[in-house]
């Protein structure tokens, strides 16, 4: 998404790196998802999550905004796109017969099937956190995968790129793949690891295909 946000920032006279400002509000949006599943009631849409903290955060980084200013950037400037590594790994694991893929998102249902179909991601199917009622890393939306796959949890591989994201899977039964791309260490409080770790997609599909 740097880039929309890079045009934006410019224009607006902050001389701030923009990738600063999209991972501080990719943390911001991870909090408050996660108070959200805390409070005991109807979960909030991310969409509306996803706008409300980006407007927060430009308030504590004194950059002037409108709604409309914050509309076109989460609909239009800045957008998500894949890394280079995902299609042809994952195209290359399908293409075994051994596996069956599925994306398990904090995104609104209708706002996952647009950007899978949108960016052809080539999994089988899509899974929400809003079916589940709360958001990753909510024990729930782990278990929610698991009973839509139909199949037990040991028998699920999660493959994410944050140590939160295959803690809360490993927590409901399931394996973990964890990507690290940034060469992060994967920590737990209670030392364990996952069951694998890689550092890219690429290395997941050539590690996958031969089991």
């Amino acid at each position: 998404m740097r880039p929309g946000f890079e045009g934006f920032l410019k224009a607006k006279g902050y001389p701030g790196n923009a990738d600063d400002v999209v991972q501080a509000w990719e943390t911001t949006y991870l909090h408050e998802s996660n108070v959200d599943s805390l409070l005991g009631r109807a979960r909030t849409p991310f969409e509306i999550v996803r706008r409300v903290t980006l407007s927060n955060l430009f308030f504590k980084l004194k950059i002037d905004h409108t709604k409309d200013d914050i509309e076109q950037l989460v609909t239009v400037n800045a957008t998500p796109t894949l890394f280079p590594d995902v299609k042809e790994p994952l195209n290359r694991l399908k293409d075994t017969g051994k596996y069956k893929m599925s994306v398990l998102s904090n995104g609104d249902l209708q706002s996952l099937d647009n950007a899978v179909n949108g960016l052809g991601i080539p999994v089988d199917r899509a899974i929400s956190a809003e079916q589940a009622g709360y958001y990753k890393p909510h024990l729930g939306v782990y278990k929610h995968a698991i009973k839509e796959l139909g199949v037990p949890g040991e028998q699920v591989l999660h493959v994410a790129a944050h140590a939160w994201d295959i803690r809360g899977a490993r927590a409901a039964g399931m394996a973990g793949a964890y990507i690290n791309r940034y060469e992060i260490p994967y920590v737990d409080s209670d030392g364990s690891q996952p069951e694998l770790e890689v550092l890219g997609l690429a290395a997941l599909a050539e590690s996958l295909a031969k089991t």
